[in-house]
């Protein structure tokens, strides 16, 4: 099999510290437990920027200290994020592709989440990949449900996503596919052939989902944005969750693959 990518989200957009002291707020919180991550095994860090009461944020200027706080200290692949769980006009959600990150990711569909619509209208992921394209960042094509993997689809066919495309399938988020063994290999088989996918599992659901995908030979994302706890009841840490992934992997047979291993199986060209 080709070797594992794992990807650490190491903030997301909801988990404050009331929730668990171990999220990564500030761009220097968010270097450190980066570069944890790398050290544990994660070649991707998936990034949203925070404000300082904890929001949600598109600052550039919190994405530049990241970037490049992380890139002095190590050579893990930084993803920036696009979502967005409150309205924000499309150009404040892709502004920091100026920065040129590696990759940022591009949702392809929309979801009735816990903090209201998650609206990503077609036009509006046609104008995100276009934008990426101009700064040859890679994108990670968010999937929620079925009819986000056919959008994606479609954006590939109409050649606004290089080769290989890379799918993100998301089980478990509330107002989303719930995660289930057939949900996850009906959803899984729709993928066509030549697509790398990478697989989340949301909350509870991270462990059984990261088992499976390893098993089926694709990457996986961990971290505490989709998941704070190791155990019921155990808060974990973003190391921890990239350190079981690992092991996993290493159960299943799968080798790890390194930053610079993964930049070609992805063929990123922003390094």
């Amino acid at each position: 099999m080709q070797k594992m990518i794992i990807t650490a989200a190491v903030n997301g957009a909801v988990p404050t510290k009331e929730n668990t002291p171990h999220v990564p707020i500030t761009p220097d919180e968010v270097i450190q437990d980066t570069v944890q991550c790398w050290e544990a095994g994660a070649a991707v860090v998936h990034i949203h920027a925070r404000s300082e009461d904890q929001g949600q944020s598109h600052d550039p200027e919190y994405f530049r200290q990241c970037l490049e706080g992380i890139r002095e200290r190590c050579d893990i692949i930084v993803q920036f994020s696009t979502g967005a769980r409150i309205p924000v006009p499309r150009e404040t959600r892709i502004q920091s592709v100026d920065l040129r990150p590696d990759m940022m990711s591009v949702n392809c569909g929309c979801s009735n989440f816990p903090q209201g619509p998650f609206i990503n209208s077609l036009e509006d992921i046609e104008y995100w990949l276009k934008r990426v394209s101009e700064y040859d960042v890679k994108p990670e094509l968010e999937c929620f449900d079925l009819s986000h993997v056919y959008a994606a689809i479609e954006m590939h066919e109409k050649g606004l996503v290089e080769d290989p495309p890379l799918f993100n399938l998301i089980f478990g988020a509330k107002g989303a596919l719930p995660f289930t063994p057939e949900n996850f290999a009906h959803m899984h088989s729709c993928v066509p052939e030549g697509v790398l996918i990478n697989v989340i599992g949301v909350g509870r659901h991270q462990l059984p989902v990261t088992v499976m995908s390893t098993v089926l030979g694709n990457n996986v994302r961990v971290g505490l944005e989709d998941n704070i706890f190791y155990s019921y009841g155990v808060l974990a840490t973003n190391r921890q969750l990239v350190e079981r992934a690992v092991r996993i992997a290493h159960e299943c047979q799968r080798e790890i693959a390194t930053p610079a291993e993964a930049r070609k199986i992805l063929c990123i060209k922003n390094s």
